[in-house]
């Protein structure tokens, strides 16, 4: 066995310590890697891994519409082509019939240990304290602890409810004929001196907003390695929105998202690019308020349509005004996941000035849907880089499907990825930013049947 790679959280040094997470390379067992997960409580009686960590499934034995028929896999049970099933936390024991596979062992003096081989992905966390189902579990009652060693990315606290870690890829034991299931593209570049950007969050100036103050709302921003390198210079803008129920800081958190830019720049498939992650929550005193970390029962879906107006009035110009971008459609882009997705349509149609690019990862819905009297209204529709993406396994997969029924109808061309071990989660949305920097982002328009090859 190999030393360790990398400690993802401080190791157990004394009492003090309270969490740690350490990725092993082990050139053996089912995946060539362990992960081992170490967390102090006292009083705990039970202690599981939820908030986002998942068993797995296969090709072969995957629904998109049920969770009873999916492999649902201990990944101790891990085989190559296996990919993370989307699947509910942990019921337990209303499935008496299925053991949640994250339950932590206590050893002498409080201490909870689970050691997991895992493969190649990002694996985003929490410990369910005496609940077996994160969504009945609350950090105000401490049932949903973060890890205190690994916090997550966020704007102020409560912003974000999970941490997250990376496991590489070894092929000699991942590599599978049937699937790629690599995602080291969301790895920190092999030249962090040359290639990290930087990722922070921003506020700005936004008249009715309630969060994180009065008058002011938030965002996430990545800046190339590059940025402020070269004088005068104005760089591409690419807009970045996460889905129902989640923040401007969900993309790095959840998704790595500026690992995987500094490796799409880095490897030469798009120029240096500026990364603006807003938040479509909180804009209005009027909508009721909604904080990540606060436990709710439903998650409020503002009108596409307030959220655009809202972007155009405030963020757009402050952006603009306090950073090097360019300002014209022909290097500024608009993509999101899910409800993002919903309102990059929104922005497509009713912003189609602004972007000559769009990405529509799992949308959700985006109906009504654009005609022959809305391309003869607006013709600059029929000239935009568009890619349409979705799992394979995607609960919206039919009405992704009816968006490209609207589109082709009215002969505009765009681009499809459909993930092939994708469902409605973090993986798909990785992988489907990867190929929208590869096959999409500033390419030349308009496209043809050519485009991507």
């Amino acid at each position: 066995m190999r030393a360790y790679l990398f400690t993802a959280a401080a190791l157990f040094l004394s009492l003090e310590a309270s969490a740690s997470v350490t990725i092993r390379k082990t050139d053996r067992g089912s995946t060539g890697y362990e992960v081992d997960f170490r967390y102090f409580n006292a009083t705990a009686k039970r202690v599981l891994i939820g908030g986002g960590i998942q068993p797995f499934t296969d090709q072969f034995h995957t629904t998109g519409t049920s969770f009873r028929f999916n492999g649902r896999y201990d990944p101790r049970d891990y085989k190559p082509g296996d990919f993370y099933v989307s699947n509910p936390s942990p019921q337990l024991p209303a499935e008496p019939a299925y053991k949640w596979p994250y339950e932590m062992s206590r050893s002498e003096g409080g201490f909870w240990t689970y050691t997991t081989p895992l493969p190649s992905g990002t694996y985003s966390f929490a410990y369910l304290v005496d609940c077996n189902y994160a969504p009945n579990c609350s950090i105000d009652t401490g049932n949903l602890v973060i890890d205190p060693d690994l916090p997550p990315f966020l704007n102020v606290p409560g912003d974000q409810v999970a941490s997250s870690f990376q496991v590489p890829f070894d092929a000699r034991f991942q590599a599978s004929p049937e699937l790629n299931t690599n995602f080291d593209y969301a790895l920190d570049t092999i030249d962090p001196h040359l290639h990290r950007g930087v990722i922070k969050t921003a506020n700005y100036t936004s008249p009715g907003s309630i969060h994180p103050a009065p008058g002011v709302h938030d965002f996430t921003i990545y800046l190339p390695a590059e940025y402020g390198r070269v004088s005068g210079k104005k760089y591409p803008l690419l807009y970045l929105s996460h889905g129902a129920g989640g923040n401007g800081a969900d993309w790095e958190n959840l998704g790595r998202m500026s690992h995987i830019m500094d490796n799409l720049i880095r490897l030469g498939h798009i120029p240096p690019t500026v990364v603006v992650m807003p938040s479509f929550y909180n804009l209005d005193s009027e909508s009721p308020r909604f904080i990540y970390g606060n436990k709710s029962n439903s998650v409020p879906v503002p009108p596409a349509h307030f959220v655009r107006e809202n972007f155009e009035r405030f963020l757009f110009p402050w952006v603009d005004e306090h950073y090097d971008v360019c300002r014209h459609a022909s290097c500024r882009a608009y993509a999101g996941l899910s409800m993002g997705a919903v309102l990059t349509y929104e922005m497509f149609v009713n912003a189609t000035d602004k972007f000559d690019y769009y990405g529509m990862f799992s949308p959700a819905t985006a109906a009504p849907y654009i005609n022959a009297s809305s391309v003869a209204a607006n013709p600059q529709l029929a000239h935009k880089g568009i890619m349409i993406a979705y799992g394979l396994y995607d609960f919206v997969l039919p009405q992704a499907r009816d968006l490209q029924t609207a589109l082709d109808a009215v002969e505009i061309r765009y681009i499809n990825r459909v993930t092939p071990f994708g469902s409605h989660y973090w993986n798909t949305w990785q992988d489907e930013l990867w190929w929208f920097g590869v096959k999409v982002l500033w390419k030349a328009l308009p496209f043809g049947v050519q485009t991507g090859r």
